[in-house]
């Protein structure tokens, strides 16, 4: 008899629970229908401020802290045809010139193709490129997945006024470490809206695509420190600038 008590007893707490969490649930499906319409509501206010919106993503990423060091010019592989600066003082920087018969004249094909021996490894950078005042085009280096936007991560390409490269400088990071495992990062518009209420972007401005990065917090016992963040290029009037979100807390990390 008790055993049979104790039987209706767990199944009306089993019924209780089942019904509690079907309320958790509901609430959060609720909770995230809000926040839906909320960004909504925030990206049509800004088109109605005429600010040019990219066609931004709206997908979740993973993504984690890494630490890593800077690496030596002295040790970094480079391929023949450059003269190399040995006379600069930034241990940390390779300055190259590339020789004069590097480069064939039949088109641009066949500096690009020379380009990407040089930059294994890395991939252009169109945020950094769009806001150089001058021909250069910065590529990144990929770490975990994401190119780097800080500068010890990033390599340069210096282009003459007739639009051929003359040279490079190029830095590198090694002794890569993940810190922690991959964690759920905003999405691209959640970012974009994080701008708008920090105020970085205001009517009339126009807004790149954004690009999940690396970029610099901090060093730690001869380590710097790196976290994701959404990197996107602002136009406002005549100027351009690089603006910055925290892809974990949706913080403004512009400058």
């Amino acid at each position: 008899m008790q055993f049979k008590r104790i039987k209706i007893l767990m199944l009306i707490l089993f019924f209780l629970l089942d019904i509690f969490l079907l309320n958790w649930w509901r609430s959060g499906e609720v909770s995230q229908e809000r926040v839906t319409d909320a960004n909504t509501d925030i990206i049509s206010e800004m088109k109605k401020q005429k600010i040019k919106l990219p066609k931004f993503g709206t997908s979740l990423h993973y993504s984690s802290y890494v630490a890593a060091q800077y690496g030596d010019r002295r040790e970094m592989s480079l391929p023949a045809g450059l003269d190399v600066s040995t006379g600069a003082t930034n241990t940390n920087t390779v300055f190259a010139k590339f020789k004069r018969d590097l480069f064939k004249k039949n088109g641009t094909g066949s500096d690009e193709s020379v380009l990407s021996t040089y930059s294994t490894g890395y991939q252009f950078n169109p945020v950094l490129t769009a806001n150089k005042t001058n021909r250069d085009r910065v590529y990144s280096q990929r770490v975990e997945g994401l190119p780097v936007i800080a500068d010890s991560g990033i390599m340069t390409f210096q282009y003459n006024k007739s639009g051929k490269p003359v040279g490079f400088t190029k830095r590198q990071l090694v002794n890569i470490e993940r810190l922690r495992d991959d964690r759920a990062t905003i999405t691209e518009e959640e970012a974009i809206i994080s701008l708008y209420r920090y105020n970085e972007i205001d009517s009339g401005d126009s807004l790149s695509k954004g690009y999940l990065s690396y970029d610099r917090t901090l060093t730690v016992n001869g380590y710097d420190i790196f976290l994701p963040v959404w990197a996107f290029e602002a136009y406002s009037g005549n100027e351009k600038y690089v603006l910055k979100i925290n892809a974990f807390t949706g913080d403004n990390l512009s400058e």
